[in-house]
């Protein structure tokens, strides 16, 4: 089936086409959800309006596609209660669900984005640069060697910097790469190449940016790289010499998102300063290029292990094999198939309620529980599963359309 999959950050959408084993953006639109933003009454009203009218726009132009969301930024600063209300009415209203990623599995998402593409044997700085927060994972080959989670963004520049979008800046350029660099924690592990994710390998070849061919390794989707000294000398010529309005025209399709042009190249200036990058690899990579590599890092599998067992366990394999951590049910053998309450080899002795506690806390330590429901239909036992997933603000997938009405108007997914 065809995927829509929307990344929706604080100032940034972006909507993709998964299909064929092939990824393409069909839409970028900025809406400043920071704008009037409340953390106990959400984001503001035009903004909402905004929002809608884009997902109705993207249903009606895509009605035999699945859609999914994946949204971050300062959705994740919502109040609880908040949050839950606005997951709430966006489904309410348009059916989908407002799926709010925590910031460990945007990081989770980068790296699955940006693994192996790469070939050099040497620490690599990747730089993931939001609305209101920013990512830095170093990684070694395939491996993570280290994580930093910082609060500060393109959003949290506008605010304390608002004379940076005069049509010429009136902020200097170093003014705030030294108010970066102060909020810079230190890295264990240095770098000399940084990745530079979220679209700015588009935004660096609209804004003439003096790019060289990328001469490190061989990678379709980066090319080029540019150096720091190059990258800085063209900064300074984007602060100082070319207009917000000539910046909004090399993207008439959505001229708002170079109203954070500046702001982003001010943050990822202090941070290739501040950690002694030498060359920077612009990148169109981000969290959805790691959704399709894989969605999910740990899921509890819920449904009938008495009537759909085999069902269950397919699923399961499928979704080990593609390298996503089953935390329950965690065997495959029944040691009663078919009786009231099935018992997994491994599992002998524990009682019905321990087993049930023990799913019920794999659910805490879940992505997402999957509610394996073949031609719709939820044994009693697994409703007790959704409830649980539900209340603690739990991604919850049905495999097929449920039966039950109340299932179908719950905040959730249907279809793998």
């Amino acid at each position: 089936m065809e995927k829509i999959l929307l990344d929706i950050g604080s100032p940034t959408i972006k909507v993709y086409k998964y299909s064929g084993q092939k990824l393409s953006l069909l839409l970028k639109r900025s809406i400043f959800f920071k704008e009037n933003f409340d953390p106990e009454g959400g984001i503001s009203p035009e903004s909402k309006k905004e929002l809608f009218e884009l997902l109705d726009a993207i249903k009606a132009q895509n009605r035999n596609a699945q859609i999914k969301i994946y949204a971050t930024g300062i959705f994740r600063k919502l109040a609880p209660a908040t949050k839950t209300d606005f997951i709430d009415e966006v489904f309410l209203r348009t059916g989908l669900y407002f799926n709010i990623i925590s910031q460990e599995l945007e990081n989770f998402y980068l790296e699955k984005a940006l693994i192996r593409k790469c070939s050099l044997k040497e620490p690599i700085l990747l730089i993931n640069i939001g609305g209101g927060t920013t990512e830095l994972v170093v990684m070694y080959g395939d491996e993570a060697i280290e994580r930093k989670n910082l609060d500060i963004g393109v959003g949290t520049i506008l605010t304390k910097f608002p004379e940076i979008n005069e049509n010429i800046s009136r902020t200097k350029l170093d003014e705030i790469v030294n108010f970066v660099e102060s909020k810079l924690p230190v890295l264990d592990n240095k770098s000399e190449i940084a990745f530079l994710t979220g679209g700015e390998l588009t935004y660096m070849k609209l804004a003439d940016y003096p790019l060289q061919k990328n001469n490190l390794f061989e990678d379709e989707d980066h090319p080029f790289l540019i150096t720091i000294d190059d990258y800085k000398i063209k900064n300074k010529e984007i602060f100082e010499k070319i207009t917000l309005k000539e910046l909004e025209d090399l993207m008439p399709d959505n001229p708002k998102w170079m109203h954070g042009a500046r702001a982003f190249s001010a943050i990822s200036q202090a941070i290739c300063e501040k950690y002694g990058i030498l060359k920077i690899i612009p990148s169109d990579s981000n969290l959805i290029n790691g959704v399709i590599r894989q969605e999910f890092r740990y899921v509890t599998l819920s449904g009938s292990f008495r009537k759909h067992l085999d069902y269950i366990l397919k699923i399961k394999k499928e979704l080990e094999a593609s390298g996503v951590k089953v935390l329950s049910p965690r065997f495959i053998e029944p040691k009663n198939p078919g009786e009231e309450f099935v018992i997994f080899s491994g599992k002998e002795g524990l009682s019905p309620l321990e087993l049930e506690r023990y799913h019920l806390n794999s659910i805490i330590n879940s992505d997402a529980l999957i509610v394996c429901d073949p031609d719709g239909y939820v044994e009693a036992s697994a409703l007790l599963e959704i409830g649980f997933a539900q209340s603690l603000g739990k991604r919850i997938i049905f495999t097929e359309k449920p039966q039950e009405f109340i299932l179908n108007n719950l905040p959730a997914e249907f279809g793998l």
